[in-house]
């Protein structure tokens, strides 16, 4: 009981600092960099055909969300997979817990749309791998296309460096847990430490998986992810890839040319945005995102008020829909939709 407190109160120190940081990024270091009333006649030029791009966008990078997932799990529907993967994002937008929290989220709607405990967990621990390596070579992608232009700071090669080796590091314990029992059960104690205090704090049971559990999953789903990796790294690429897209068409709608602009820096600049997004600093990355992203686009020679006024376009069709239809999925699982018939998992072949 003691524990939990404890965890409770950390969770919500955690929240107002990152509250606090938010609101100090919006309303003291935005500031600095452009005024608001500038930022507001640059978006204002948007013209009627730029922001019917930008709504397609939008809706793209909605629905591309739900490919990693149908990937894994084929039998889920496409509004199905749609509407929990964007619950359990908009759920991590608002509430402090990062990617635990998400995984934690994502089992528990997988669950209420009928999918097996051990598929869905296998689903959750695969798509969360994938998703996370890549976001880490992102960075040293972009730098690799950058590196021409002469335009490539210290920061950012230590930056795209970094991230590399986390990367290899995170392929490696995966690789060794496919390959190694000993590896496996190491990883499954690990994340049921780490899963712990999540279910604290939600007030639901803790997990009762164990190493010894990721043994006999790994055993029961190895011959799946042989089948299916191919396919879930295709499709978490379009996935993330339809976010740059985003990013681009807002830097060409508020009038950034590309010669000012050319798409590598604007790559490199989403792959170091989007690592920071996966740190939990704030609920969403909401406010460090949009400065690292500004500072970034800045530091290449971008005109300080349109670059602002991209940022700002961009996270706004990236979040909002986001909360809008995740919004919409809560409602339905909440009131619509059915609870999970528990049902036998199958055995090993």
């Amino acid at each position: 009981m003691l524990a939990a407190m404890r965890s409770r109160r950390r969770v919500l120190l955690r929240g107002v600092l990152g509250l606090a940081l938010v609101a100090a990024v919006f309303a003291w270091a935005l500031p600095q960099i452009a005024s608001y009333g500038s930022v507001g006649r640059q978006l204002g030029t948007v013209s009627t055909a730029w922001a019917a791009a930008l709504a397609a966008g939008a809706v793209l990078d909605v629905l591309t969300v739900a490919l990693p997932w149908r990937s894994l799990l084929p039998q889920l529907s496409w509004p199905g997979a749609v509407g929990f993967t964007q619950a359990s994002t908009a759920l991590t937008i608002v509430l402090p817990g990062g990617a635990p929290l998400g995984m934690a989220i994502s089992f528990g709607l997988l669950r209420r749309l009928r999918v097996r405990a051990g598929e869905a967990g296998f689903a959750v621990a695969l798509t969360g791998l994938w998703s996370q390596v890549m976001i880490l070579l992102y960075p040293l992608v972009g730098a690799a296309l950058v590196l021409g232009s002469g335009r490539l700071s210290t920061a950012t090669v230590a930056i795209a460096g970094v991230s590399a080796a986390a990367a290899a590091a995170i392929g490696l314990v995966a690789l060794a847990a496919l390959r190694s029992r000993a590896a496996a059960h190491w990883l499954g104690e690990t994340a049921r430490r780490v899963a712990a205090p999540v279910a604290r704090l939600l007030r639901r049971p803790e997990p009762t998986w164990s190493g010894r559990a990721l043994v006999r999953l790994r055993q029961e789903r190895l011959g799946h992810l042989r089948r299916r990796w191919p396919a879930l790294t295709a499709t978490t690429v379009v996935n993330q890839l339809s976010a740059y897209v985003v990013l681009e068409l807002s830097v060409h709608a508020v009038g950034i040319s590309g010669g000012k602009l050319p798409w590598t820096e604007v790559f490199l600049a989403w792959a170091i945005g989007r690592l920071i997004s996966s740190l939990p600093l704030t609920p969403g990355g909401i406010g460090v995102v949009e400065l690292g992203l500004i500072g970034t686009l800045v530091g290449f020679g971008g005109p300080r008020a349109h670059v602002v006024a991209a940022v700002l376009l961009y996270r706004g069709l990236i979040v909002v829909p986001t909360l809008v239809v995740g919004g919409a999925a809560l409602v339905w699982f909440r009131f619509g939709g059915r609870p999970a018939t528990p049902q036998p998992e199958p055995s090993p072949d």
